[in-house]
């Protein structure tokens, strides 16, 4: 009875900011855009300025999370996949958020130990709730978060048009288009369905290239674990671990490739294997590489520019000063 009057009181003071949220969706964004830039301006300002930035990084992409999900009850708009599955992939994407904030607190609070627990746990978490995600609930492309940041301009238009062409049933909420929404020859097709959707379908199935695209996500997944085991017994910014993902990241590239030939995947699994094979570039600024090779090309590289090119030490100075807690926080390795 208590939590019901809980939920019920927090309900009504969200409402007003639900209605607000949905109904200026660009404004919102331009807000968002704003606050997502503060953590790159506080690097090096003052003290505990990492913690900071940490924390408004963290705040700014939770506060974007809820907006969407908002978004998403408000708009009538289902999250395609199934109620337990899509608090994983909360859980995760909050995970993803915080991740860094964590491992920040835990060393100011408990030292080294305190933060290689918070490192390990997390991972773990992470590590479990997306083999859920592939072998019980099929997914065949983890994303990273794994709820993407919803696009309000594509989210606006279609349910103002499908409301127009019909009606709404009062129980079920379902749009029923009428006759003259219907009514649509441009859109009528009377040709046989092509041959290539079969094909496409028997493709999908293919059991080997699902099995060997279920190898290279779990691979993929148990990454970060692999390279911690093998920290434990070398110690860190060694090169065995550095070697170990980066073989593990190619070689889940290379069955994703090869099972490319006969999967069709969707643009967001297209978005997410991009976003991996650029990440493999990244590996110059992970160390060991970063320490032994990188740094004092792009040092030298950004101090060449604050010198010699007009205004560009504006930008190339908060990067000089940013760039090591980049290095330690964002690039290392048991992240996936």
């Amino acid at each position: 009875m208590v939590l019901d009057t809980v939920n019920s009181s927090v309900l009504k003071i969200i409402e007003p900011y639900k209605k607000w949220v949905i109904e200026n969706p660009q404004l919102l964004s331009d807000v968002e855009n704003t606050v997502q830039f503060l953590p790159y301006f506080t690097a090096g300002q003052f003290n505990n300025s990492t913690f900071v930035s940490e924390l408004l990084y963290s705040l700014s992409n939770l506060v974007v999370l809820f907006n969407d999900l908002l978004m998403y009850s408000g708009k009538r708009v289902h999250l395609k996949f199934a109620q337990f599955e899509s608090k994983i992939k909360i859980w995760l994407t909050v995970v993803e958020y915080t991740e860094a904030l964590f491992e920040i607190s835990a060393k100011k609070l408990w030292g080294s130990s305190g933060r290689w627990f918070i490192i390990t746990t997390i991972q773990i978490f992470k590590t479990v709730l997306r083999l859920l995600l592939v072998h019980l609930y099929k997914e065949r492309i983890t994303k990273n978060p794994p709820i993407q940041p919803l696009n309000r301009e594509k989210l606006k238009e279609p349910d103002v048009e499908e409301v127009k062409e019909g009606f709404t049933l009062k129980r079920s909420g379902k749009v029923i288009r009428s006759i003259r929404g219907a009514n649509l020859p441009h859109m009528r097709s009377w040709e046989p369905l092509s041959s290539n959707v079969n094909n496409s379908d028997n493709l999908n199935k293919s059991p080997a290239s699902e099995k060997n695209l279920m190898l290279a996500e779990t691979l993929y997944i148990l990454k970060p674990l692999f390279h911690l085991g093998c920290i434990s017994v070398t110690g860190e910014k060694h090169w065995p671990p550095w070697l170990l993902s980066l073989a593990i990241d190619l070689l889940s590239l290379k069955l994703i490739n090869n099972g490319a030939k006969n999967i069709s995947f969707s643009k967001e699994e297209e978005k997410e294997i991009f976003r991996r094979r650029v990440a493999v570039l990244l590996y110059i600024l992970k160390s060991p590489f970063y320490d032994k090779y990188s740094c004092i090309k792009i040092y030298s590289l950004l101090t060449a520019l604050s010198d010699k090119v007009p205004l560009a030490k504006y930008l190339a100075d908060p990067v000089t000063k940013y760039l090591p807690h980049w290095q330690s926080t964002y690039f290392y390795l048991w992240s996936s």
